[in-house]
């Protein structure tokens, strides 16, 4: 992969970025246009996404060998992050919920929103299913662990309905259809394809939405009281687990391709629920610190990109 394909996609999601923002400055451009955008997204993009690289894929003793290997990685890696925010966070002295707010911002990566459409871009169609793994990895950490974090208590089974949503019943059910051998009909697969293909323009444009919305209060009560907060988020999320996964895929005989994957995904800025999450379960200006990590932490994500890309390809040969 030459350094023209790595830079090529980070530039297009990029621009889809800029198209978002201008938007936001020439319309008024309401909750529930952005609402629609993820809803769309979500519900329909990223499972198309997710059932046309499945259907891709041979599947043999290897393949499932492949999946494991991808969500106890996920796993390993959010868990990593999550500890080390918290940890980072109380040395600080933070408020014990502060610090479960950076570990959640520190941990949980957007590997579906924008991990998979982009892994599915810089390797191809056979890359978004791992890509899906690896966000099912993710999302298993925020609805067990990080709902623990944000409401302290005994862990219910209930939680784990979150985990449900479109994407992941996605995998499941193509999982199992493509395990068992059958196929779809060409035409749907097809159709499908073609609305994959709106995944990652809707979740640029709609981080582009969402850069308006922090306002100068949000921006002065971050320079005020949470410097290091932002900075730790931006330091553990951006460079230490994807440093951490390099290091992993660098012990470990992981295959190359995989090994990239775990790489990308573990480089995704703060997952874009956190600011939900921080809305639901926690009272105060939680919400506002949610999207300014995202946003931070999404910029310089996509800026670093190509370097993070590059060192995969070193990595693995």
């Amino acid at each position: 992969m030459s350094i023209i394909d790595i830079i090529t996609p980070v530039f297009m999601m990029a621009v889809m970025v800029v198209i978002g923002l201008v938007t936001s400055k020439m319309i008024d451009v309401s909750v529930e246009t952005r609402r629609f955008i993820s809803f769309v997204a979500i519900n329909f993009a990223l499972p198309a996404v997710v059932v046309y690289s499945i259907f891709q894929l041979d599947f043999n003793s290897s393949t499932w060998a492949s999946f494991a290997m991808v969500y106890a990685c996920a796993l390993g890696l959010t868990w990593t992050g999550m500890a080390l925010g918290y940890s980072i966070g109380r040395s600080f002295h933070y408020t014990d919920m502060e610090a479960r707010q950076l570990a959640i911002v520190s941990g949980c990566g957007n590997t579906g929103f924008i991990g998979i459409p982009l892994i599915t871009i810089l390797f191809g169609t056979e890359a978004g299913s791992y890509a899906a793994v690896y966000d099912a990895g993710t999302m298993t950490s925020v609805f067990t662990i990080g709902i623990l974090l944000l409401k302290p208590g005994r862990f219910s089974f209930r939680q784990l309905t979150a985990i449900l949503n479109t994407p992941f019943l996605s995998l499941v059910c193509s999982v199992l259809l493509a395990s068992a051998g059958i196929m779809l009909p060409m035409i749907f697969l097809e159709t499908v394809n073609t609305i994959s293909g709106l995944a990652a323009p809707l979740a640029m444009i709609l981080i582009g939405l969402l850069i308006p919305t922090i306002t100068s209060a949000n921006w002065k009560m971050v320079k005020t009281g949470y410097k290091r907060f932002m900075g730790t988020a931006i330091l553990v999320k951006v460079f230490t687990v994807p440093a951490a996964a390099c290091l992993l895929v660098w012990l470990l005989p992981i295959p190359a391709l995989l090994a990239k994957i775990i790489i990308v995904q573990a480089s995704m800025p703060t997952f874009t629920l956190a600011t939900v999450l921080f809305e639901r379960y926690i009272h105060g200006g939680s919400k506002q610190l949610g999207i300014v990590a995202l946003i931070a932490t999404t910029v310089l994500s996509l800026l670093l990109l190509p370097l993070t890309v590059f060192i995969a390809q070193h990595i693995t040969g």
